[in-house]
């Protein structure tokens, strides 16, 4: 293999030499030199040579590294199965750090298939050794359940083994589960001091769900005053989810010094970044001229953005105005697939009205079996005209018709599941 190093120094020369000597400390301690001289891409190349080489002759850090080189691509391709590997190695040798990224390597399936037994074997070896990312996962894994019985105490204990370690995610999750009661009783000085350690560290989640914690308590005057603080922390450090709530701090009057301007350039800020509610929030603003000019076109176009970013409250708002003719460049049949984008979200409004469009031939070809359906689905998310409506249908349908609706409905909620699961999954 070659030695070719940019920028070669007499000190890297010197290292060169211990390391063509075979030693595996001295091949490791080249590689690590050259990975952290620089971005130049010879360096990074040849650190992977050098780790390889200690890494083969049984050196447990070379093999971390390597094992990390090939999971990030840093001087060679991505290749996931060959840092599981190079992971497991050093793993079996007891490197907590390796058995932590083994573990990752299993739980999401990254170079293998997903295994979740496997993970937590190696999470909890991991753990013993003191990580502090296996603890936050353990966690994660017990509080979704994942190849486990759901267990929110069990996700506290090892949260709180990774807070007490410093590990700010953990303390975020143990602040919120304060906060929210969840597996154990609510606790809102607990809440504050471990979301206060996490967001004195900069991290700006933890910063945001300070300033909601502080807000959620707002008949405290001094309260109000540390939600501002915390948001504004986090929305200067361009987190979008607080732009919009100190945007909406300011709407909703908490601070009377910060009017209409100041709450709009915020939800700007957030809205710029793609963040749904931000984007509905500025449609809002031109339509009614709330700290910004009024301007119906450009709120329609900030509505139709909403909506296609996902936003079902923007998909329900273009589906009810194209019926009313209020929608300029929307037709019926185009509101009609807004309002079923809402509905497959959960959006009970567009569900009853997809149900009265289908049963009176509103914007579709009327079907009752599929009103029905969507009526049957908003009444059961306790939407009471929908409960009517559907009484009533149900004594219109004759047997046939009305064991194809029930057909329907099951089908759709079927669907509505899968739209559904396919949307979460994310592994924190």
């Amino acid at each position: 293999m070659s030695t070719v190093v940019a920028k070669t120094t007499p000190a890297i020369r010197d290292m060169i030499a211990a390391a063509e000597t075979g030693d595996p400390e001295a091949q490791y301690r080249l590689a690590e030199r050259l990975r952290q001289r620089g971005s130049l891409d010879v360096d990074t190349k040849q650190s992977v040579v050098w780790y390889l080489r200690a890494a083969k002759a049984g050196h447990v850090a070379a093999q971390y590294r390597l094992g990390c080189c090939f999971i990030e691509g840093l001087g060679c391709p991505r290749e996931a199965e060959r840092a599981l590997t190079w992971f497991l190695m050093a793993a079996e040798q007891n490197h907590g750090e390796a058995q932590a990224l083994a573990a990752w390597c299993y739980h999401t399936g990254t170079g293998t298939e997903r295994d979740m037994d496997r993970a937590l074997t190696w999470y909890y070896a991991a753990a013993a050794n003191g990580n502090l990312v296996a603890q936050f996962n353990l966690g994660e894994i017990f509080a979704k359940g994942l190849g486990v019985a759901q267990d929110q105490a069990a996700a506290l204990r090892h949260w709180e083994i990774a807070a007490m370690g410093g590990y700010a995610k953990a303390q975020l999750n143990l602040a919120l589960a304060y906060a929210n009661g969840e597996g154990t009783l609510r606790d809102f000085e607990q809440a504050i001091y471990w979301c206060t350690r996490a967001a004195d560290t900069g991290y700006a989640k933890a910063q945001y769900n300070l300033g909601l914690i502080y807000a959620s308590a707002s008949y405290r005057p001094d309260y109000l005053e540390q939600a501002e603080r915390w948001l504004e922390m986090s929305a200067k450090q361009n987190f979008a989810p607080a732009q919009y709530a100190l945007g909406r701090f300011y709407q909703r009057g908490r601070r009377r010094e910060k009017g209409p301007a100041e709450a709009v350039a915020w939800l700007r800020k957030a809205a710029d970044q793609g963040h749904m509610k931000a984007v509905y929030r500025i449609a809002l603003a031109y339509e009614e001229g709330y700290g910004i000019g009024m301007n119906r076109p450009r709120a329609m176009a900030w509505l139709r953005h909403a909506a296609e970013l996902g936003y079902a409250v923007a998909q329900y708002e273009i589906g009810r105005r194209s019926l009313f003719g209020q929608a300029p460049g929307v037709v019926k049949e185009e509101g009609i697939r807004w309002f079923e984008k809402a509905a497959m979200q959960g959006h009970v409004r567009a569900q009853y009205g997809l149900g009265i469009c289908y049963a009176s031939g509103v914007g579709v070809t009327r079907d009752l079996p599929r009103a029905y359906s969507w009526l049957a689905i908003a009444a059961d998310n306790g939407l009471p005209k929908a409960q009517h409506r559907l009484s009533l249908l149900e004594e219109q349908l004759d047997p046939l018709a009305l064991a194809e609706g029930r057909r329907r409905l099951q089908a759709k909620l079927r669907q509505i599941a899968g739209h559904r699961e396919g949307a979460d999954g994310e592994v924190g």
